[in-house]
């Protein structure tokens, strides 16, 4: 049975993998000359499965009248003549209720801890190297009620397997001792010993050549998917911009542009484009150790090798990939307040990429409406945290098996 996956990014490639030792024959097209090409080319480096708090709670809605009026917030919403992001919204809005946020946030959780065990099994199977470590991740916060809000977040996340350390103000600087020196006051934090770390185009890389090597997996680089070509209620082939390519199964694992694709065989999802930035700068002694969240700004700081990255805050603005300066520069200002002493007077990488978020939080994953298509989208900022055990789950669903874990949030339904 001959599987065409649609993308080369982390859900593409584990995906690729994932099939291939399953005795798929497995095809993957990209755009781009290389896996990870885009959305996972440069992102924020955290395996962040204790981090199941959705965008969409009650903890976030007031804040956001005050973030739109404040282009240095961290999200940002760009009023536009866009159907597709205002239904998106209103869908968000809907899921802002205590109940809602509870379901999903136990929904991210779940995905979360059963990647964890599938990236497990891949790095012991395939011994790839991409900087991965096991330091854990600590979120901090500047203030009592930010502090609070997380405690009763990780109260309820413990109830489902999930274990963390609340640590005080000085415990933070015992686990990360580079934050003597911020400027910024920090309550306390939460250390999230279960996350990891790694670099996910590294990752994507050392996957997709062990894929090749070791299971005949096929990577075609270069190539634009234009359209989806469907007779009845199955998918024939894809339209791209060498030929016609024709498969047995479909899986679309195309981040932000799975929908628009989608649209072309008149099949909606709740997926829109939310832009995310990142910046590289060389790592000092004066870089953490693992990696730090900014509870103030959702900005992440984590050490990969030899470099520090530095990634954070969401953006509205449709498919635009421009990189705001305006956007960059608050990054490097909260950075510079958190960590005064990196490598701020050498040189700084920046980049941006679009985001597949769906309104309520967990992605979509498995069938579709049409009989051989499968969906493997809508991580939103949780693509690296949860491409192992979404790889997996997908590839069950093609064999006709049922996942090890309940379906019920992640499906396009």
């Amino acid at each position: 049975m001959h599987i065409l996956v649609l993308g080369a990014g982390l859900l593409g490639v584990s995906t690729a993998y994932e099939l291939g030792k399953r005795g798929f024959k497995v095809t993957v097209l990209d755009r781009q000359q290389h896996a990870a090409g885009e959305g996972s080319f440069s992102n924020g480096a955290q395996l962040s499965y204790s981090h199941a708090e959705p965008w969409a709670s009650p903890h976030v809605l007031p804040k956001i009248p005050l973030w739109i009026l404040d282009p240095s917030a961290p999200l940002v919403y760009r009023p536009r003549a866009d159907w597709a992001m205002t239904r998106w919204g209103l869908q968000f809005l809907r899921n802002c209720t205590s109940a809602r946020a509870a379901e999903n946030a136990i929904n991210i959780l779940r995905l979360g801890l059963f990647s964890r065990e599938k990236l497990a099994e891949i790095r012991a199977a395939t011994g790839i190297e991409f900087h991965y470590s096991s330091r854990g991740i600590l979120r901090i916060y500047g203030s009592k009620h930010e502090y609070d809000h997380a405690r009763r977040h990780s109260e309820l996340e413990a109830k489902y397997g999930c274990r963390e350390h609340l640590v005080s103000r000085d415990e933070c600087l015992a686990i990360e001792p580079v934050l003597a020196e911020t400027n910024r006051t920090i309550y306390g934090g939460i250390h999230a010993i279960l996350d990891e770390v790694g670099d996910a185009k590294r990752y994507c890389d050392a996957l997709a050549e062990y894929a090749s090597k070791h299971f005949g997996v096929v990577f075609r680089y270069g190539i634009s998917i234009q359209s989806l070509i469907r007779e009845n209620s199955v998918i024939r082939a894809v339209k791209t911009s060498e030929s016609d390519i024709a498969a047995d199964g479909f899986v679309m694992a195309m981040g932000a542009y799975s929908a628009p694709l989608l649209k072309t065989i008149g099949l909606t999802i709740p997926v829109y484009p939310m832009k995310g930035y990142s910046l590289t700068l060389e790592a000092n002694e004066y870089s953490p150790i693992s990696s730090i969240t900014d509870g103030e700004y959702k900005i992440v700081h984590t050490r990969i090798g030899n470099q520090l990255r530095i990634a954070g805050t969401a953006e509205f603005t449709g498919y635009n990939h421009t990189i705001s300066e305006h956007r960059i520069q608050a990054i490097i200002k909260a950075g510079k307040t958190l960590l005064p002493k990196a490598a701020w007077d050498k040189e700084i990488s920046r980049w941006a990429c679009l985001r597949p978020s769906t309104p309520d939080g967990p992605p979509i994953l498995g069938k579709s409406p049409y009989a051989n298509l499968y969906l493997n989208t809508g991580h939103g900022t949780l693509g690296w945290t949860h491409a192992a055990g979404s790889a997996s789950i997908v590839a069950d669903c093609i064999e006709g098996k049922s996942p090890p874990i309940l379906m019920k949030g992640y499906t396009l339904r």
